[in-house]
């Protein structure tokens, strides 16, 4: 077999590590020839790959798998500008990493197809009328959304909460071989902000990613998917009354039925004109004044993500893959496994999973 080095880039980028770290981790001479083996310039002894593996904890074999690493442009994802580039490196190598998981998944299991409607705004509809279509197009109940997730897992999207995920991170999509839509969502978030997220997302899969990247570069693509998701989650025909005569004393009531934070709930209200401008600002003066500007004291209901473990459960206990076996599949160690595909809060105990 051949080293893929393109792995080198991606194991190392995923780890945050720059060349010279790594370097200087496995006592390599030369950054200049290390750098040469990232590009393909210069074959990569055995010896070193298994100095690479053992210092960024991959198994041997996850530099010798032929992985089509696709550049995150094509897509859209939320994260704060101010996020250094190094962290940036680090989370866009753990996209291909999410990717390469469900590549290898999904070619042995089958999954409902993508179902929501894909509508572009180019054509005069607005984010507001395609978020009510996508709603009356899945059936969804009148007023809030309860199980949100069991929504987008039944019309064909999975749901993948990322662990340790940095603070300047919201969530993506991402888009596999078989063009399934894998949603990933920041696991430290509160539920509120996991729920508009996972709406967010929801409007680029639907009014932008069908219909290429170049749209960024005309539309305010971010602007568009907030509109879409607060229509989405707080439909205005549904939400206008409970928004009128609104007070700061009523927003944890409203918060808890509509299971939305209280600040969107503020910027709901100023969107739909139920406020005037002086008392949005007051509302979130109040916000600040109660130290709840930008953590809110108390959370919302949010289900959890089912498909992806149950994928996992049906190599384990359906096809007999053993621990080890599925570790391969994966192209990660068993402390990787434990954190990003079984969970931070199930361990495994015996030679099966625990799910």
């Amino acid at each position: 077999m051949t080293v893929n080095y393109k792995m080198l880039t991606l194991a190392r980028e995923a780890r945050g590590y720059t060349q010279k770290e790594l370097t200087n981790a496995i006592s390599m001479q030369s950054q200049g020839n290390y750098s040469r083996m990232e590009k393909g310039i210069l074959p990569i002894p055995t010896e070193l790959i298994k100095q690479i593996a053992e210092e960024l904890k991959f198994p041997e074999s996850f530099f010798y798998r032929e992985e089509p690493l696709v550049s995150q442009a094509e897509y859209f994802y939320r994260k704060k500008a101010s996020m250094p580039k190094k962290e940036l490196y680090k989370l866009e190598a753990t996209f291909d990493l999410i990717r390469m998981w469900f590549n290898s998944l999904l070619k042995e299991v089958d999954l409902p197809e993508f179902k929501f409607p894909e509508v572009s705004t180019r054509n005069g509809q607005t984010p507001e009328i395609i978020a009510q279509k996508t709603r009356a197009f899945i059936n969804a109940p009148k007023g809030p959304l309860d199980d949100l997730i069991r929504i987008f897992e039944k019309n064909g999207v999975i749901v993948y909460f990322l662990p340790n995920a940095p603070e300047t991170f919201d969530g993506t999509t991402i888009i596999t071989e078989s063009n399934q839509k894998v949603l990933v969502v920041n696991a430290e978030m509160p539920n509120y902000r996991k729920r508009f997220t996972i709406a967010h997302e929801l409007g680029h899969m639907v009014m932008h990613i069908p219909f290429g990247s170049y749209i960024e570069e005309v539309i305010d693509v971010e602007n568009e998917a907030n509109r879409f998701a607060s229509e989405f989650l707080m439909p205005e025909n549904e939400i206008r009354r409970d928004l009128l005569y609104i007070t700061y004393g009523k927003l944890s009531d409203l918060k808890q039925y509509w299971k939305a934070s209280k600040s969107s709930l503020i910027v709901r209200a100023n969107a739909l004109g139920t406020i005037h401008k002086g008392k949005y600002i007051n509302m979130l003066n109040e916000l600040s004044r109660f130290d709840e500007r930008r953590v809110e004291k108390s959370d919302v209901y949010l289900d959890e993500p089912a498909l992806f473990k149950k994928i996992i459960k049906v190599f384990n206990t359906d096809m007999g893959y053993t621990l080890e076996e599925l570790y391969e599949v994966l192209g990660l160690d068993k402390e990787d496994f434990e954190r990003f595909i079984i969970g931070n809060d199930i361990r495994v105990k015996r030679l099966r999973i625990s799910i």
